[in-house]
């Protein structure tokens, strides 16, 4: 039987297999300084992903590697329906650059038991990485056809206003995406 640690090692492996220099130092130059990426795609990713399986050992180990793509993986292969809002807020405080907060706000945070609480609760944050993550997440939720109730959808138009005003740019496409769901009259597209 195939350990954790030894499945992490196989990981690496494939990314290393996968290595693109080139994207690694655009992204790196782009101001993504991960303390290591491959610069391996999404698309591969997701390939290593489904060969690799749910599982939320894999996925917990992958995150703790603090590599760009292991992180990436580690919201792929971690099974949505176990993904608990306390283990989000740890993982959203770790994030610091805005592709994985888009990986894991599409694939793991907006299909979360409990996302829509946990997204606002972000939202309200000090923290511009942890708002984009909460919008982001909230548009997700919306993209994939998820309801939110008139009073969610108030608290969303209060909130995405006074984060545009406010001018924090990560945060405020967020909101602006997150918006784009709702209709003029209040209603979710």
């Amino acid at each position: 039987m195939t350990t954790v640690q030894e499945k992490v090692l196989e990981v690496k492996r494939e990314l290393r297999l996968s290595m693109n220099g080139v994207a690694s130092e655009s992204m790196r130059d782009g101001g993504i300084g991960y303390r290591l990426n491959f610069g391996v795609g999404l698309p591969k990713l997701k390939d290593i992903a489904l060969a690799a399986g749910k599982d939320a050992q894999l996925a917990t180990a992958l995150w703790k590697e603090d590599i760009r793509e292991c992180r990436i993986l580690a919201a792929l292969v971690y099974p949505e329906n176990e993904f608990m809002p306390d283990l989000a807020d740890v993982w959203v405080g770790e994030i610091g650059f805005p592709d994985l907060a888009e990986v894991c706000s599409m694939y793991l945070f907006s299909k979360m038991k409990d996302a829509s609480v946990t997204a606002f609760q972000w939202i309200a944050s000090g923290s511009e990485m942890v708002q984009y993550c909460g919008f982001l997440t909230i548009a997700n939720m919306l993209r994939q056809g998820r309801e939110m109730g008139p009073r969610y959808v108030a608290e969303l138009e209060d909130q995405a206003n006074a984060v545009i005003a406010a001018g924090a740019v990560l945060p405020a496409q967020a909101a602006r995406a997150a918006m784009g769901f709702i209709k003029k009259d209040g209603q979710v597209r």
